[in-house]
Order: C-alpha cells, then sequence, then structure tokens
C-alpha cells in the first residue's frame, strides 16, 4: 500500500525533490531528499521524529500533513515556505495526500519540489502533471446560490463559456473566482483540454516570466527546457487569478503574446504558436488599479471583453443558510461527529456577520466549528471568536425566540475591546447571552435549548457567573 502511495507520489511531478510520509499522530515515517551534487536519492535522518519538531514554524493547523489527515481531502499544488530546526528556510511547491487503510485514515504522504533555500532560487517552478487533465473541475452545479443576481451570472456563464472571447472575473477575495473560471472551461468546447490555473501573485516576478513563457537549458544559471504555462495550456484555458499582481512589464510581454498567438521562451530565438483562451480574476476593481498603475489599461481592455463581478457574500445573505448548510454535509463526510445544523442564534449571528473573507470564510468557520463541536448542532462554543465576538454584530443582532437586542453589551464590548483581556471580553459576553436567554425563556432547561447547549452545561455556567435565576 505505501509502495503504491509512493509510485503515485512520483508521478505528480515530472521530478520530486523530496517525499515525506507521516502517521496519524504527526511521526515521520519515512523522509528523503535529492541531493543535487551526486544525483541521488537520500535519507534525511528524520525517521522517528514529530513533523513539527522537524519544521518548528509548523503548527497542527498549518501543516499540510495534519490538514488532509484532518479533512480527508488531498492538498494540490501548494506553495509553502518552512524553516527547519537548523534555522534554514526552505519554500517548497508540494502536493500532500492522505493514506487510507481499511477506510480510515492513517497518515499523509507528501511529494515536493524545491524552488528557493534562504531565499535564493533553484529552478523553475513546475506544475502539477495532474491538473493538466481538465478533470474533476468545478462546472454551474458546482455553484450553490438561491440568489437572483448569482444565477443570472450563472446563466451568464453558461453563454460565454460556448465563445472564446476572453474573460475577466471580478470579486473580492474568497468569492469563488476559480469556480467560476472552471465553470468557463468545464462548459466551453475546451473541455476536453487542458485548464491551467496560475495565481500571479504567489510567484516572484523574476520566476513569474519562465513559468509563463518556459525556458531553453543554459539561459540562465541553472535553467532546463521547460515549457511554460501558455504552452501547456495550448488549445485550453489559462487562469490568472490575481492578474494586477503581475509586473507592469510583463504585463506588456504577455499582452504581446495574446494579441499575436505567439511567444518565445526564455533564452529561444523560436517563436512558437499558441491557441489559449485567458481568463483572468482581480479582487479590485480594475479602473482603480490602472489609475494606481498596477493594471495596463491596453492589457485590461484585451483581457475585459466580457467582465463577470461576483457580488460579496453580505449583499447575498439569503446564500448563508444554504451554503452553510452545504459546507456541513461536506464536512460529515469526514468528521467523526456529524453535525445536523446550526442554532437558532449561531443563523442569526452568521446572517448579521459581514463576512470579509466571503465562501472562504464561511466555509472555514464550518470547518472550525466541526473539530470543537461537542454535541449534534453547533453553537456559540463552536464559532471563530472572530465572528462570535464581532463589535457591529453584537449592537445589529435581533435575536429569534423573543429574545431582545441589548445595546449594552456592543458597548461593553467596545470599551473591553481596547481595556480589557480577550478572556474577560468573552466571559461578560457570555454572560449577558445567558442573562437575556434566561430573562427571555423563563427557565434553564428553555434557555439551554435556545443557546443550543444542555441543561448541565448551561447550569454550570449559571453556577460559574453567579447569575440569580
Amino acid at each position: 500500500m505505501i509502495l503504491k502511495n509512493i509510485e503515485f507520489m512520483a508521478n505528480i511531478y515530472d521530478k520530486l525533490d523530496a517525499l515525506l510520509i507521516t502517521n496519524r499522530e504527526g511521526i515521520i515515517e519515512y523522509s528523503t531528499k535529492f541531493d543535487t551534487q551526486d544525483k541521488s536519492i537520500k535519507n534525511e535522518g528524520y525517521t522517528g521524529k514529530s513533523i513539527l519538531e522537524v519544521y518548528p514554524s509548523l503548527t497542527e493547523e498549518t501543516s499540510s500533513h495534519f490538514r488532509v489527515m484532518r479533512t480527508g481531502e488531498p492538498i494540490v499544488d501548494e506553495r509553502q515556505t518552512l524553516t527547519d530546526l537548523n534555522g534554514r528556510a526552505y519554500t517548497f511547491l508540494s502536493s500532500t495526500h492522505p493514506i487510507e487503510y481499511n477506510n480510515q485514515i492513517i497518515g499523509a504522504i507528501e511529494g515536493s519540489v524545491l524552488l528557493a533555500i534562504d531565499g535564493v532560487p533553484c529552478k523553475q517552478e513546475p506544475f502539477a502533471q495532474e491538473d493538466l487533465s481538465g478533470k474533476g473541475l468545478y462546472n454551474l452545479d458546482s455553484i450553490i446560490t438561491r440568489d437572483s443576481e448569482m444565477n443570472l451570472i450563472k446563466e451568464r456563464i453558461r453563454k460565454v463559456a460556448e465563445n472564446d472571447s476572453a474573460v475577466m472575473i471580478i470579486g473580492e477575495t474568497g468569492t469563488g473566482k476559480e469556480l467560476i473560471a472552471q465553470s468557463l472551461h468545464t462548459h466551453s468546447k475546451r473541455a476536453d483540454k487542458p485548464f491551467i490555473s496560475q495565481n500571479c501573485s504567489a510567484i516572484p516576478s523574476n520566476l513569474l516570466e519562465s513559468l509563463l513563457f518556459g525556458t531553453v537549458k543554459g539561459s540562465y544559471t541553472g535553467a532546463e527546457n521547460q515549457k511554460g504555462l501558455l504552452e501547456l495550456a495550448h488549445q485550453g484555458t489559462l487562469f490568472l487569478d490575481e492578474l494586477n499582481s503581475m509586473d507592469i512589464s510583463l504585463q506588456g510581454k504577455i499582452l504581446k503574446a495574446i494579441e499575436e498567438k505567439k511567444f518565445r521562451q526564455i533564452g529561444s530565438s523560436k517563436e512558437k504558436t499558441v491557441n489559449v483562451r485567458i481568463v483572468s480574476a482581480m479582487n479590485e476593481e480594475p479602473l482603480k488599479l490602472i489609475g494606481r498603475k498596477e493594471l495596463r489599461s491596453d492589457l485590461f481592455y484585451r483581457l475585459g471583453v466580457i467582465q463577470i463581478g461576483i457580488p460579496p457574500l453580505r449583499k447575498r445573505r439569503g446564500d448563508i443558510p444554504l451554503l452553510t448548510d452545504y459546507f456541513i454535509q461536506q464536512f460529515n463526510h469526514t468528521s467523526s461527529r456529524p453535525i445536523s445544523g446550526v442554532s437558532d442564534i449561531v443563523e442569526k449571528i452568521f446572517m448579521n456577520y459581514d463576512w470579509p473573507g466571503n465562501i472562504r470564510e464561511l466555509r472555514n468557520a464550518v470547518e472550525y466549528a466541526s473539530n470543537f463541536i461537542a454535541g449534534s448542532t453547533i453553537t456559540l462554543n463552536d464559532i471563530p471568536e472572530a465572528i462570535l465576538y464581532s463589535g457591529k454584530e453584537a449592537a445589529d443582532s435581533t435575536w429569534v425566540s423573543g429574545v431582545p437586542n441589548s445595546p449594552h453589551v456592543a458597548e461593553n464590548l467596545s470599551v473591553s475591546t481596547s481595556r480589557e483581556p480577550l478572556s474577560k471580553m468573552v466571559a461578560e459576553y457570555e454572560k449577558s447571552l445567558i442573562q437575556q436567554a434566561l430573562s427571555s425563556e423563563g427557565s434553564v432547561t428553555n434557555a439551554a435549548r435556545l443557546l443550543g447547549t444542555s441543561r448541565q452545561a448551561l447550569q454550570y455556567k449559571v453556577m460559574k457567573y453567579r447569575i440569580d435565576v
């Protein structure tokens, strides 16, 4: 079984520089790296150590191994910079997959390509071979909504997908721009051709040009014959996310390649012809970016033939319960404690919260709850503090089941934010919530039901805070 996982991982990239296997507790079971001096595979000597010990900069929350073991979902093409126990910083492009046995996740395996050591680039960033197939991409059915504007956008995507016009997607971080881009490809005549995605802000400008156009061996120190993303996306779709992060001079070069449908690899005098549809995205209004000289106007007019604006989640609040239920069902497949839903109070808090991180933040909130939930319903105790103790939401919330809004709670919170430690602020707010629930419901049993907790747990809180019942 392990050998099969190693063989699979070895085929992810053209050449692996490191392979790491951990068990369920994060203890390293197998660790090798490619030695550039004698071109051999060597054991790193980390077997038996915790991955958190080898890379002290990691935590269980940030480690890709712990994340895939927690969710059961692979992480593909993640760029990460890790500082090891010797103080050296390594930048990798990695893909991490869970290892399963008898339907149980028993560990994780990660294959990596080394990009830089202590900030010094080692090579051009590769592209994962499995992403070239175009399989497993999102489609219009993946866009979960009941919002009228979003449904109009879905219809627009269906129509636009049929043609080859350049599309620019504009929306805040976390609104699902890549989902839209993949749907455009999936419903197009190019659906059986490659879909290549690149976040322009994730790559240093000196590497992005070679990544896009490719290189010829010897064009610079360490350069190898490498196809660029334009060539890899031939006859398919190239998605350039956060386009405005691309250096202005490189924007001019990509514009020329798009207009002429020709390009030259770095170090080559020969032109190559390419047929590719460009879909781009940015998280700010293009005209503002042009005004700040972060986006070339000619590139905007060339790539913004069709513009699709994605509304933020706060402007489609009717989708919040729908998306919450959708994410709950997703995490129920991997969670040992299935969730039935959210309490009435949590639903109200979710509805009143502005979600600056949009759908991604909502998904993360449900994932957070799935790790801490004690019962079957997500309650106040299970949601991130940033959502629960937002001053605006505390002031604006109007509770269901007759529990009134309490302006003095928000006032106390705003004072506490600047003068009191978070633990005291949390305790004061929790006490106020319990007092209001007891006042409204008249009994500990009914108040516990409203708050989404057990009678015993609420009785403990009543005693803890010395609340008169």
